[in-house]
C-alpha cells in the first residue's frame, strides 16, 4: 500500500498540472546546461593507468629524481620511397637538420645525439656534408660497408626497410624531452609542419604524441559526430515505426537531446574546471551519449505503451497518462537503477578514466529516466488534454500492432514458450557450455592503435614502420632501488649491461644496447682512449674494486670523485642517498609492439636483476599498456561479479518488501548470467578482444539484460493477478510486452550498433558487442523467464490453493463445534 501511494504522488505530481513541470524542467536544464563551458579537453592515455601500480610511481619517480632523462619521447619520420639514394639521403638529412637547428625543437632535445637515422651514418662514412652530391654508387659502397659492420647492421636494421607493399621505408627516431607538456606538444606539431613541407622525392609523414592525440580528438569529435546523428535518425525510423506519431517521435527526440545536454552540463560541472570531483573526458566518457541514446529510447516506448494501454481500456486522456505512468515507474526505475549499478561498479576501479566513465554514464542514466517520466508524460497530457476537449482525439495504436502480426507471432510463441519449454531450455544450456568453452580463449588486449581511425595516417605509419623495422622505438627506464656501494649492486649494474651489449643474452624486445648506465659512464671514464678518460677517476676505481668484496667506504669515495668531476653525467644515471636507499637508472630503446613481446622483455629485464625482486621497476608507453591490460582483465572481472550481487540485493529487497517474493529478483538475475557467457564466447569466436573499451560491455550487459527480465515480470504479475492462470499469464505477457520490448531491443541495439561505422576500431567493436549483448538478454527474457514465472504463478496457486483449503478445514472445525454446542444446549 505504501509503494501504491507514492506511485499515485509521483503520477500526479508529474501530471495534474503539466506546465508546472515542463517549466520545472527548463529551469533544471538552464542549470545544467550551464556547465558545459566547464567542460575540460579530453584526456590522454595516461589517464587509464592504474593510480597505484608500479608503472606510475616509476614514471613519478624518474620525473623526480632525473629530470634530465624524465619523459624522454621518441617521435618518428616515416620516408617513403628510394630511400637509399643520394636524392633520398639527401632529403633525408636536409630534412633533420632543419628538425634539430629549429629554436621550438631544439629547447626540447635531450644531451647527446638525440636522432637516430641511417642519413649521419652515411655521411659520416663518406666523409661529405652533402650527400645529394655524391655518386650513387658510393652510396651504395657504403651501404655495404654498413652491412659487413655488426656494429651498424643493427643500426640499418632499425632505420630502413621494406613494407608489406614492397615500398622501401626509412625511420628516423627523433627524441624530445618533456619539460613542459605543452612546450612538448609545440615542438612534436612543429616537426610535424617541417615534415609535411619537405620537398624531394620521398613521401614524408610523422608519429608523434601530438599527432596521435590529435587524430584521435579528431576521431571522437569531428568523426564520431555524425554517428551519433546517424544513430538519432536510425532511432527516430524506428520509433516512428512503432509510435505512428510525430507527436510521440518529437517528444522522444526532444527527451534524448535534453538528456545528452543534461549530462554534458553535469559532466562540466563535476569536471576538473569547476568542482574537481572526475577528471577530463577520455575515450570512455566520449561513448556515453551514444549508450544515453540508446537506453533513453526504451524508457519512451515503456511509457508510450502503458499510456496507450490505458487509453484502450477507455480511461480519459490525463487519467491514462497518470495511470499509465505508475504502471511503468517500477519496472523502469528498477531497470535504471540495476544498469546504474553496473556501471557505477567501475568506481571501484583504480584507473580514474574508468571510475570517471561509471560516474558519468550512471548519472546519464538516472537523469534520462528522469527526462523521460517528466517530459514525456507531461507533454502527452498537455496535446491530448486539448485534443479531448475539441473532440479531435484519436483512438490510440497500441504499440503491439506496430509491426504486421508480430502480435500473433508473440502470442503463439508465448504459448509455445508456456506449454512447452524444454526444448528452449536444453537449447539454451547447450550454448552455454559452447560458448562458455569458447570463452576460455578470449584474448585480453590494449593498446593505444585501439583509440586511432583505421584509415588515419598514423595507424598506416605505424603499420609501415612494424613491417619495415619490427616497430616503432620507445625509451625504456629501469629503476633499481638498492644501494651502490654494496659488491652485489655494483657488479649486477655492469653485468646487466654487458647483458645489453651481447645480442644472445639482451632481453626480448631491447632495440640494443643501454643508451645510459652508470656502469657505461663509469666506463667512459676509466677507459684509456675514451674521450672523457680521467686516470684520477681510473685509479679510485681500480682501488674500490680490488678483490672479491669490494670496499663500501672506498666505493663512496669513487663515486664522490665522480660526481666532483662529472656531475651532470652522475646525475643522470645515479640518486645516491646517504640517508636512504639509492636509486639507479637505465635506460635503453625497446621495439616490442605486442603486450606478449612487452611482457616478455620486462621478465627478461627481471632476470637480469639477482638482488631483490621488487628493486626494480620499469616504465615505458608499452608498459603502461600492459598494466592497463592487465588492469582490465583483474578489475572488470571484479566489476562483474559485484555487479551480479548488487542487482540481485537491490532486487531481493524490492521484491520483498512489496510481494515478500524474493525468489523473483533471482528469475531476474539468473538468466542475465548466461547472457554474458554468451557474449564473452561470440567475442572470442569473432576474434573481438577483452580490451579496455569491450569490457565495459560485460558489467553493463547485466544492467540492460536485467532491464528486459523485469520488464517481463512485472507485466506478469499484472497478467497474472487479473487471470490467476500461469500459462495464460505467460501468453498474455509476450503478446502484449513482447512487441514494446523488440521496439526498445530494436532501437538499443542500432543505436549502439551505428559505432559499427566508427572510425576507430575500438568503438566498432563496442558497437557489435553491445548489439550483441541485447539481442541476447531479449532472448533470455523471452524464452526462459517465462516458463520460470509459470513455474512461480503454478506454486502461488498451490499456496492459495492450500491456504484456502485450510481456510475451509477450520471452518468446518467451527461449524461442527457450533453443531455440538447447540445441539449440547
Amino acid at each position: 500500500m505504501r509503494l501504491g501511494r507514492i506511485l499515485d504522488w509521483v503520477s500526479r505530481l508529474v501530471t495534474v498540472r503539466p506546465w508546472v513541470t515542463l517549466a520545472a524542467f527548463a529551469v533544471v536544464t538552464l542549470i545544467l546546461v550551464a556547465g558545459s563551458g566547464f567542460r575540460a579537453p579530453v584526456a590522454s592515455n595516461d589517464s587509464f593507468l592504474p593510480s597505484d601500480s608500479d608503472v606510475v610511481r616509476a614514471m613519478e619517480e624518474v620525473e623526480e629524481l632525473f629530470s634530465a632523462n624524465a619523459d624522454v619521447h621518441p617521435g618518428f619520420v616515416v620516408f617513403r620511397g628510394e630511400v637509399l639514394t643520394n636524392a633520398g639521403l639527401a632529403q633525408m638529412d636536409g630534412l633533420l637538420a632543419q628538425i634539430t637547428s629549429d629554436p621550438q625543437i631544439s629547447a626540447v632535445l635531450p644531451t647527446g645525439n638525440p636522432i637516430l637515422a641511417i642519413s649521419p651514418v652515411v655521411k659520416q662514412l663518406l666523409q661529405t656534408d652533402d650527400l645529394g652530391a655524391v655518386a650513387q654508387h658510393e652510396i651504395d659502397s657504403a651501404i655495404d660497408q654498413i652491412r659487413g659492420t655488426p656494429q651498424l647492421a643493427g643500426l640499418l636494421g632499425r632505420t630502413v626497410g621494406i613494407d608489406t607493399d614492397g615500398t622501401t621505408v626509412g625511420v628516423a627516431t627523433i627524441q624530445l624531452r618533456e619539460i613542459d607538456p605543452d612546450q612538448l606538444r609545440a615542438a612534436q606539431l612543429r616537426v610535424g609542419e617541417i615534415s609535411g613541407a619537405s620537398q624531394g622525392p620521398l613521401a614524408v609523414s610523422t608519429v608523434t604524441l601530438a599527432s596521435i592525440e590529435a587524430e584521435f580528438q579528431e576521431a571522437t569529435t569531428d568523426r564520431v559526430m555524425p554517428l551519433f546523428g546517424l544513430a538519432l535518425l536510425v532511432i527516430a525510423l524506428l520509433t516512428f515505426l512503432f509510435m505512428r506519431s510525430f507527436s510521440d517521435l518529437a517528444t522522444t527526440l526532444i527527451g534524448i537531446l535534453v538528456s545528452l545536454m543534461w549530462i554534458f552540463g553535469v559532466e562540466g560541472w563535476l569536471g576538473p574546471n569547476a568542482l574537481g570531483l572526475i577528471g577530463p573526458p577520455n575515450a570512455l566518457t566520449s561513448m556515453v551519449p551514444i549508450i544515453l541514446i540508446g537506453l533513453t529510447v526504451d524508457y519512451s516506448i515503456q511509457a508510450v505503451s502503458h499510456y496507450r494501454e490505458q487509453r484502450i481500456a477507455g480511461e480519459a486522456a490525463v487519467r491514462a497518462v497518470r495511470l499509465g505512468l505508475r504502471s511503468v515507474l517500477v519496472p523502469l526505475t528498477l531497470a535504471a537503477l540495476t544498469t546504474m549499478v553496473s556501471l557505477l561498479t567501475n568506481l571501484l576501479s583504480p584507473v580514474a578514466a574508468i571510475g570517471d566513465f561509471g560516474v558519468v554514464a550512471g548519472l546519464g542514466v538516472a537523469l534520462s529516466l528522469v527526462v523521460m517520466l517528466t517530459l514525456v508524460p507531461a507533454v502527452r497530457a498537455i496535446i491530448d488534454r486539448r485534443r479531448e476537449a475539441r473532440g479531435k482525439l484519436a483512438p490510440p495504436r497500441p504499440i503491439a500492432t506496430a509491426i504486421p502480426g508480430i502480435n500473433r507471432l508473440a502470442e503463439a510463441l508465448g504459448k509455445s514458450v508456456a506449454h512447452n519449454a524444454t526444448p528452449y531450455i536444453l537449447a539454451a544450456i547447450l550454448v552455454t557450455a559452447g560458448l562458455g568453452y569458447s570463452a576460455m580463449n578470449l584474448e585480453t588486449d590494449f593498446g593505444v592503435r585501439d583509440l586511432l581511425p583505421d584509415d588515419g595516417q598514423t595507424i598506416t605509419d605505424l603499420e609501415s614502420i612494424d613491417a619495415a623495422v619490427g616497430g616503432s622505438s620507445e625509451i625504456v627506464n629501469v629503476l633499481v632501488k638498492a644501494e651502490v656501494t654494496e659488491t652485489r649492486t655494483l657488479l649486477n649494474i655492469f653485468e646487466m649491461t654487458a647483458a645489453f651489449e651481447d645480442d644472445l643474452n639482451r632481453p626480448r624486445g631491447a632495440a640494443g644496447p643501454l643508451d645510459a648506465s652508470l656502469s657505461a659512464l663509469i666506463t667512459e671514464h676509466v677507459t684509456e682512449g675514451s674521450p672523457t678518460y680521467d686516470p684520477e677517476i681510473a685509479a679510485a676505481f681500480a682501488d674500490a674494486t680490488a678483490g672479491l668484496r669490494m670496499d663500501p667506504g672506498k666505493i663512496q669515495q669513487f663515486l664522490d670523485l665522480l660526481t666532483e668531476k662529472d656531475p651532470d653525467g652522475v646525475r643522470r644515471v645515479l640518486v645516491n642517498d646517504p640517508m636512504g636507499v639509492d636509486t639507479i637508472l637505465l635506460q635503453f630503446e625497446s621495439n616490442s609492439v605486442e603486450n606478449a613481446e612487452t611482457e616478455a622483455m620486462v621478465e627478461g629485464v627481471d632476470k637480469l636483476w639477482y638482488g631483490d625482486d621488487d628493486a626494480v621497476r620499469m616504465t615505458s608507453p608499452n608498459i603502461q599498456t600492459l598494466a592497463i591490460a592487465k588492469e582490465i582483465t583483474f578489475r572488470q572481472t571484479e566489476a562483474i561479479i559485484i555487479t551480479i550481487i548488487a542487482a540481485l540485493l537491490i532486487l531481493v529487497v524490492f521484491f520483498y518488501v512489496t510481494d515478500r517474493e524474493p525468489i523473483l529478483a533471482v528469475i531476474a538475475v539468473a538468466p542475465i548470467a548466461l547472457v554474458l557467457v554468451w557474449v564473452l564466447g561470440t567475442m572470442a569466436l569473432f576474434g573481438i578482444p577483452y580490451s579496455l573499451i569491450t569490457s565495459i560491455i560485460t558489467a553493463l550487459s547485466i544492467g540492460i539484460g536485467v532491464d528486459y527480465t523485469i520488464h517481463v515480470i512485472h507485466r506478469y504479475r499484472e497478467e497474472f493477478t487479473k487471470s490467476r492462470n500461469p500459462e495464460a499469464a505467460a501468453i498474455r505477457t509476450l503478446a502484449t510486452t513482447g512487441s514494446a520490448l523488440l521496439g526498445s531491443a530494436l532501437t538499443t541495439a542500432l543505436g549502439f550498433g551505428v559505432l559499427v561505422l566508427s572510425p576507430l576500431r575500438s568503438f566498432e567493436q563496442f558497437g557489435i558487442t553491445a548489439a550483441m549483448t541485447i539481442a541476447y538478454a531479449l532472448i533470455v527474457a523471452t524464452f526462459l523467464v517465462p516458463p520460470a514465472m509459470t513455474v512461480w504463478g503454478a506454486f502461488r496457486n498451490m499456496r492459495l490453493q492450500s491456504m484456502v483449503e485450510r481456510m475451509w478445514d477450520d471452518l468446518d472445525v467451527t461449524i461442527e463445534e457450533t453443531h455440538r454446542r447447540h445441539e449440547g444446549a
